[in-house]
């Protein structure tokens, strides 16, 4: 008897059209309003992720700046 391979094809369908529809599910359309209500939370997201890192460089900026006043305070004090 020779296997056509017809169970095979048949299980390849059923298992792609269960991922495909999970995929249509997952990747449905939004509606407008749900589609810019999730873009502004994603900007606003990223937004308070630049603020902080900004804030953080700033920080790290004035400490930078005031070790370097200090050392130049120390060898130009014992310069003279």
């Amino acid at each position: 008897m020779k296997d056509s391979g017809f169970g095979s094809f048949l299980a390849g369908v059923v298992i792609g059209g269960l991922i495909g529809a999970a995929l249509g599910l997952l990747l449905a359309p939004r509606t407008g309003d749900e589609l810019r209500e999730q873009v502004g939370e994603f900007v606003d997201g990223k937004k308070a992720e630049w603020d902080e890192a900004v804030n953080e460089g700033r920080v790290a900026a004035e400490q930078a700046r005031a070790g370097m006043v200090s050392d130049y305070e120390t060898v130009e004090g014992q310069a003279l």
